[in-house]
């Protein structure tokens, strides 16, 4: 497809996660919306965990093996994966809840 120079076009790809939709799809959105509510808990756990191991790794000592990036990066790259993770869940489940609830903070 052509396009003229200086216009950007952009595919919108989400990412959903079709056993969550199909766990949820049935249920009262009054129970949808207390597991997004425990799905948005867990993802701002998760999120300052990922902030812990990232300090954690910026003020540990440089690695000198050639072979690792040494733990406390590998504990940073964990956290943030788990994170993400738990951010297409929580997506998913506000997408079908179709609102985002309030959750005030812990």
């Amino acid at each position: 497809m052509a396009t003229d120079i200086g216009s950007c076009e952009q595919s919108e790809h989400k990412t959903t996660l079709r056993p969550v939709i199909g766990l949820t799809e049935n249920l009262p959105k009054r129970d949808l919306e207390q597991i997004t509510i425990q799905a948005i808990r867990t993802h701002r756990r998760l999120r300052n965990a990922a902030e812990a191991r990232y300090e954690e790794w910026r003020q540990s000592p440089a690695v000198a093996a050639c072979d690792t990036v040494g733990p406390a990066r590998i504990a940073y790259v964990t956290a943030m994966i788990d994170m993400h993770a738990q951010q297409t869940v929580l997506s998913t489940l506000l997408d079908m809840l179709g609102h985002v609830p309030s959750v005030p903070a812990d």
